[in-house]
């Protein structure tokens, strides 16, 4: 794989959502680098202003004076349109969605900005406002602005999905009892109706989080893969109406339990397997620093009577996040922060994998799950998001927080990757 890069001038980039027609969005200032036309496609990339990427560690924002949380759109390559859109790194990077047609995205606001001139938190992940915001983008033309807003799809909504139908939209939250909001989309892709439906989580006692993390509709609309408090996959089947909207979930078999601690999924193409990735690590100090590699596993879907089953389980980076599966279904994608997050102190300057994050890539086999390495690259770059293909799977985007010091210290940027 070959590497160029994009800057964004002034702000934190924190997530790209790729789709079928679509690819993702970056950020504000003008003098952006020049870039290679070799990405091909649209893309959004979403940018959080409020909050540096070693936040995570020691609580300090480094908001920017001014700055505004942003949506960039993206046409091969090169940044063409902006807005604000009020967004959070806090989740798991699956907080934007794109419709099939490439015209509408849709962007959930996991946590609220915090008060003006708030530079340091006890915790970046539980002390900021709560979140409850949707917001939809006309994103025709070349351009973006905003044309929907819904005040509440629940508590921290956690990750949206949409369905390949454009019918309606999936959101995981933290409200009990009512953890699947559904909204129905009326034919312009706005929102039409909004519909709370409880999943009855399978939390176990011991489980440290008890809420829902991710959540990914598969691509023949009849199914959901739901991330149980970090710890275990829980699939499910849709009732629908006559409009084709759910209506009710009913779990498949039992949960699947594997990893140590899980993030994002992907649906292969053909709904047989979903692949996941596993950070492998705990938000305690003394794991931050010494984790050991994560994983990339493929978990076989249940059917009928038979149970969901792990078939494969790979070696990545350190705290493996971000990952996206090729439209044809033969190439993934993973991308790991290594340990990018730790603060600025002494004692760390010298600590490894600290500065650089790491991007491999796989074939995959979607008749036996099986996973092959082809290649991987170490890059320098802080939190490492999210990793989507162009429409040809030839090329991948990565959006990477900011660098780890100097001038760039708070500039977002997306690395490009040529195949």
């Amino acid at each position: 794989m070959n590497r160029w890069a994009i800057g964004f001038g002034a702000f934190t980039l924190i997530s790209l959502v790729g789709c079928a027609t679509l690819g993702d969005f970056a950020s504000d200032n003008p003098g952006f680098d020049e870039v290679p036309g070799a990405f091909e496609g649209r893309f959004i990339a979403i940018s959080d202003a409020d909050m540096a990427a070693t936040a995570y560690a020691d609580g300090k924002l480094e908001p920017f004076d001014g700055a505004l949380d942003e949506v960039t759109l993206f046409a091969d390559g090169q940044p063409v349109s902006k807005v604000a859109a009020p967004n959070s790194v806090v989740s798991w990077p699956q907080v934007a969605a794109v419709s099939p047609d490439g015209h509408r995205a849709y962007i959930i606001e996991t946590r609220g900005s915090p008060p003006a001139g708030t530079v340091r938190v006890d915790s970046a992940y539980t002390s900021l406002p709560e979140g409850r915001a949707l917001r939809v983008f006309d994103i025709m033309d070349n351009s973006i602005s905003e044309v929907a807003f819904v005040e509440n799809v629940g508590l921290n909504p956690q990750s949206i999905d949409i369905s390949d139908d454009g019918r309606f939209l999936a959101i995981a939250s933290e409200s009990e009892g009512a953890e699947l909001t559904i909204i129905a989309l009326d034919e312009d892709g706005l929102p039409e109706e909004v519909r709370l439906i409880s999943l009855d989580p399978p939390y176990a006692a011991e489980d440290q989080e008890k809420r829902i993390r991710t959540l990914h509709l598969s691509p023949d609309g009849q199914k959901l893969a739901v991330n149980v408090g970090n710890v275990r996959y829980q699939f499910y089947a849709f009732d629908f109406d006559d409009i084709g909207v759910p209506t009710t979930v009913a779990p498949i078999g039992d949960p699947i339990e594997f990893g140590v601690r899980l993030a994002v999924g992907r649906w292969s193409p053909n709904d047989r397997y979903f692949i996941v990735t596993d950070v492998n690590a705990y938000d305690s100090s003394l794991q931050m620093l010494i984790q050991r590699g994560g994983r990339v596993h493929v978990v076989k879907v249940p059917t009928g009577n038979a149970p969901a089953e792990l078939v494969a389980s790979n070696r990545v980076g350190r705290f493996a996040e971000g990952l996206e599966i090729s439209d044809n279904g033969e190439l993934i994608a993973s991308i790991a922060m290594e340990r990018t997050y730790l603060p600025e102190l002494s004692f760390l300057e010298t600590w490894p994998r600290r500065r650089t994050y790491l991007l491999t890539l796989f074939s995959f086999d979607q008749e036996t799950g099986e996973l092959a390495e082809l290649d991987r690259i170490r890059t320098a770059g802080v939190l490492p998001e999210d990793v989507i293909f162009d429409e040809q799977g030839r090329n991948l985007a990565v959006a990477v927080f900011h660098r780890r010091k100097g001038a760039d210290r708070r500039r977002g940027f997306i690395d490009f990757f040529e195949i």
